[in-house]
This record gives C-alpha cells, sequence and structure tokens, in this order.
C-alpha cells in the first residue's frame, strides 16, 4: 500500500472527529473564556501551505518546494491534574527538481506524504509542575513507497515547572526510530510572559517550522501580534520500492528562521502571513540499510506562506 493511499482514510478520520468532538452548548465558548473550564473539550486545526522558492544544490541544479500542513487535535481536561488528547497530522510536500536526474545514481522524488496520528497526555501537579508524553507515530514516504516501510515512532517527554505566574520554564526530550535511525534530542521548553505585549515561547505547532523551536511575540492588542524565531528541522522519508535503490531513504535537514504577522479573526480563528529562509540545508540518499549513497547542500531558500487555524 503506498504511502498516497493513506491520505483518503486521514481525511474521513478527521471529519468523524469533527462530528464527535464538536462543540456543544457548554463548548461553544470563547478561547478565553474557555480556558477556566477544566472539563471542556477543545478543538483546534491549522491548514498551512508554504511556497520554498527555487535554489541551487550544490551538486548541480536546482529545486522548489510546495508544502502543505494539515493539523487537527482534540483535548479534554479530564480534571485539574489531567489532559489527555488525539493529534491527527497530513504534510504533503510536492518537490521540482531542475537541471538533476538523479543523486548518486537514485531517481529523486517528486511528492512525499506524512500522515501522522499523536496521543498527548499532560499532568499538571500540585506544586507547579507540569509533565508531559507525547507518543506518535507516522508514515513518511515519497510516492510509490511502501507504507509498510515508511513508519516512523517515538515520544516526546518534558517536565516544566511554573516560576511564577509569567514564566514557566523546562526540559523536553524527543525519543524517535526513523526509517533504521534512532534518535534522542534535548529541547527547551519556555512560556515567559515578558511583559504585557512581549513573550517568549516555543513556536505554535502549525507554523512553518513546527514546535520545539523558539518565537519572541510581539502583541500590540489582542488582535495582533508579531513574532521572530526559527528551529531546526530534520526528517527522513522512504524512497519509491521501484527506483534504482529500491526502498531507499532520503533525509532533508535545514535551519528555519522566520518572520510572523497574525490576526485574531473573531473569537475563535487566526490567519498567519509566515516569511523566512531555509539555511544550511542539506539532501542525504541512503540505502535500504541506512547506509549513505550521496549527499549534497543546498543554497539558502527564501520561503512564504500562510496559516489559517481555530479553535471550539
Amino acid at each position: 500500500m503506498s504511502a498516497r493511499r493513506l491520505i483518503p482514510a486521514v481525511l474521513a478520520i478527521w471529519l468523524i472527529l469533527a462530528v464527535l468532538a464538536g462543540p456543544g452548548p457548554a463548548d461553544a465558548q470563547s478561547t478565553d473564556s474557555g480556558k477556566n473550564d477544566r472539563s471542556k473539550t477543545v478543538v483546534r486545526f491549522s491548514y498551512t501551505p508554504i511556497h520554498q522558492f527555487e535554489t541551487d544544490l550544490d551538486s548541480g541544479g536546482s529545486f522548489d518546494v510546495q508544502r502543505h500542513f494539515l493539523r487537527f487535535d482534540v483535548s479534554r481536561f479530564i480534571d485539574r491534574h489531567w489532559t489527555v488528547g488525539l493529534g491527527l497530522s497530513l504534510d504533503y510536500e510536492r518537490w521540482d527538481f531542475s537541471g538533476i536526474n538523479g543523486l548518486a545514481g537514485v531517481d529523486l522524488w517528486d511528492e512525499i506524504f506524512r500522515p501522522g496520528i499523536s496521543l498527548p497526555v499532560f499532568y499538571s501537579a500540585a506544586s507547579n509542575w507540569r509533565f508531559g508524553i507525547i507518543p506518535s507515530i507516522d508514515f513518511a514516504g515519497a510516492s510509490g513507497a511502501e507504507t509498510g516501510e515508511s513508519l516512523s515512532y517515538g515520544a516526546v517527554l518534558s517536565a516544566a515547572y511554573a516560576v511564577g505566574p509569567d514564566l514557566m520554564l523546562g526540559l523536553g526530550t524527543g525519543i524517535f526510530e526513523r526509517l533504521d535511525q534512532s534518535e534522542v534530542f534535548p529541547f527547551m521548553v519556555i512560556d515567559w510572559k515578558i511583559d504585557e505585549h512581549l513573550r517568549l515561547t516555543n513556536p505554535f505547532r502549525a507554523g512553518p517550522v513546527g514546535p520545539a523551536g523558539l518565537e519572541l511575540v510581539f502583541s500590540p492588542d489582542r488582535n495582533w501580534e508579531m513574532g521572530v524565531g526559527g528551529a531546526y528541522r530534520s526528517y527522513r522519508f522512504r524512497l519509491d520500492d521501484s527506483s534504482a535503490v529500491a526502498d531507499g531513504i532520503g533525509e532533508v535537514d535545514f535551519w528555519a528562521p522566520f518572520l510572523r504577522v497574525g490576526w485574531r479573526l473573531g473569537e475563535h480563528y487566526r490567519f498567519d502571513i509566515n516569511g523566512g529562509a531555509m539555511v544550511g540545508g542539506s539532501i542525504t540518499v541512503e540505502d535500504q540499510n541506512g547506509n549513505e549513497l550521496g549527499e549534497t547542500d543546498y543554497d539558502t531558500a527564501p520561503f512564504v506562506g500562510v496559516t489559517v487555524k481555530g479553535q471550539f
């Protein structure tokens, strides 16, 4: 079964969850008023299309990428201590290579699909500590890759302490098995309200670089916000099983500094414009056993995108 065939199933699950978890009379409150309701279900969704402009490869040729990120999350506050949830994601990338047919004799990809599911659980202790575990499974493959060979899984663990009403600090660790490669990476958890208008925090999940980086956000009022930040990203995906290196592996790495401007659209929706660049990027091709066949860096790649997100 190819990764492409998973998309209708994932979308169907999203629609079912949207119906089952949709807001009832008790849940149809504003985001602000809902913060104190510790027995409610919160539904969040977002869609982020991003265009990465054409950039040159060190090995010759060039490429550009169209990326689309869909997110759907349901969180349930069980009591004053426990919060559980379900997250669904679907990432799609359309790559357009020019002036290069392959890398190290391996045909390059046109499309990448990454559907995934996560089950976050958080515990807030009476002593101002908050602990979290987010196990997840996803399938990452180019068009034509076998689903059974495209599985990645792992968990993110975190512990944070509320130093005061305006500052939470902590540490997190991601532990993942990604296509024949085990990875452990630490990150800082922070939510610091510096003053009435300025906050330092981890980036929003729906944005161009996702969570675990850092973002400084300026909010002149409750309807506007501007952010600057960045994060490091690395992801692996299975190649077409009919290519010259059947069931090979592709890997993409980059740093992504970004700027963001956001508007509040009513009580439940936001619209963001994102812009930045992929810097220090590289593309690596491996065989099915994880042995490197070829690697090339690429020049700084500007990107621009938008995010539409909502909460009920």
